[in-house]
């Protein structure tokens, strides 16, 4: 029987990664747990290799695998460059077309959707791409939503995404991606959270940061976020360290997409998240390290009203950190955010 091209995270019947990609498994395995998780869809990596096509994969495969171990980074972006081309000019085809359609409408009339890139390759315990791919928040509409799936596809060949597959020691060709399709949240806040301390590897804390809006700022560095410090055992905040946070992403006015905003100002100096949240939060956390056996980063929003119920995760990967790095090389400025990166983003592109 062929693999499915269109496949919900809730009825994956325990597809793993070379059908989902990293985060549509990992999705998956959120709601398996039982964790407040926004409804999503993923695209296969099926559907990417049967309507990309063997020829083209073939071209694809030739020009992304000719390029030296030594190329330059222009080099590889000149590569980049005509893969992606090609990539976007790609034709769904009138049956995936249609499957993507009809998920998309049980999801609701013209819903407001995170297209996110999900390669096959991403987020296990040795690799992580984040950061690697791209994302498109607040994407409304059939043939937008189309688009933006050809351009997630098309972000495999990026020069950082083939420099990190090429230092990672993974195929610069032959890779596949997956694209998950998921309810935005309107988030009022989010950020990320490690389920043990990236200062010095304490897995008796979880550490969250948060910002007002959409996290990508946090991500990006544009926003200091603020951070706490909770303890697994007694559920006490044991040290908060809040931000001026005085500019946020949200929605674009005209409903597509983001565009940045002033937070106000008795907001800007007040905690991201309430102590009710960062319960919730705390519980999520630990649940999803028992789930997935090992420790845990991952991303969360809050939607627009307060309590726990509106706490969603929308990501949790392996932690890659401290399984790599001795606890003497830790610092005390590090962050979440920044333990996260420092070992997942190539070091050329650290450099660039």
């Amino acid at each position: 029987m062929s693999a499915p091209h269109i496949v919900w995270i809730h009825r994956s019947d325990a597809a793993g990664s070379d059908l989902l990609g990293g985060k549509g498994a990992g999705l998956a395995r959120l709601t398996e747990a039982g964790v407040r998780v926004p409804p999503a869809f993923v695209v296969s990596t099926a559907a990417f290799r049967a309507a990309v096509g063997a020829d083209l994969l073939a071209k694809i495969d030739t020009l992304a695998g000719g390029v030296p171990p030594d190329a330059e980074a222009a080099d590889l972006e000149a590569v980049g460059v005509e893969v992606r081309e090609l990539i976007r000019g790609v034709e769904l085809g009138d049956t995936l077309t249609g499957a993507v359609a009809e998920a998309y409408a049980e999801l609701g009339n013209g819903a407001a959707v995170a297209v996110r890139s999900s390669s096959a390759a991403e987020d296990s315990a040795d690799h992580s791409f984040a950061g690697e791919h791209d994302t498109y928040l607040w994407v409304s509409g059939e043939a937008e939503l189309i688009d933006r799936i050809r351009d997630c596809w098309a972000s495999l060949f990026t020069a950082r995404a083939m420099d990190y597959r090429r230092e990672a020691g993974l195929s610069g060709a032959g890779a596949s991606m997956a694209v998950v399709v998921q309810l935005m949240v309107p988030a009022r806040a989010a950020g990320v959270f490690m389920t043990l301390n990236p200062e010095n590897g304490d897995r008796s804390k979880v550490v969250c940061e948060s910002v007002w809006g959409l996290g990508e700022p946090l991500v990006s560095g544009s926003v200091t976020p603020d951070r706490f410090y909770l303890d697994k055992v007694t559920g006490e905040i044991v040290r908060r360290d809040l931000a001026v946070k005085d500019v946020q992403l949200v929605r674009a006015a005209c409903g597509q997409g983001t565009t940045g905003a002033e937070v106000e100002p008795e907001l800007r100096e007040a905690p991201s998240v309430t102590e009710e949240e960062l319960t919730e939060l705390l519980r999520l956390a630990k649940l999803v390290e028992r789930h997935f056996g090992v420790p845990q980063d991952g991303e969360f929003a809050i939607g627009s009203g307060e309590g726990p119920e509106n706490v969603y995760l929308v990501q949790s990967r392996p932690e890659t950190v401290w399984s790599r790095t001795s606890p003497g090389r830790a610092t005390r400025e590090g962050s979440v955010i920044d333990s996260i990166l420092s070992h997942l983003v190539p070091e050329s592109v650290r450099r660039a």
